[in-house]
């Protein structure tokens, strides 16, 4: 699980979580199938493919494919090295008597 979620970030983890979730249920199907348990791996088929199913549904909304949800982090670094950006615009500074009064003078 560290491993996955480690470059990961943003709208990204959503996806992810229901990855992992499905995993715990294909691991729960799989020790059905050692200890010879028809409910646990019922119980671990159910959970392992809606867990998958969820996560296609997610990353087709999201119009990304899943291998780029999971390993598109890797090899990236989360500091920046360039130039860092410059910030344009007019300041126009206000007080908390100015900001009442622009509220109570406010239409809608």
């Amino acid at each position: 699980g560290v491993h996955t979620t480690a470059s990961i970030g943003g709208a990204d983890m959503p996806v992810v979580i229901t990855v992992l979730n499905s995993y715990s249920g294909w691991a729960l199907c799989a020790e059905g199938f050692m200890l010879n348990n028809n409910l646990l791996t019922i119980v671990g088929a159910l959970i392992g493919s809606s867990g998958a199913i969820l996560s296609y549904i997610m990353c087709v909304a999201m119009n990304r494919s899943i291998v780029n949800v999971l390993f598109g982090g890797y090899g990236t670094s989360s500091t920046g090295g360039g130039k860092a950006k410059e910030v344009t615009g007019v300041h126009t500074e206000v007080t908390l008597d100015g900001t009442v009064e622009m509220i109570t003078a406010a239409k809608n």
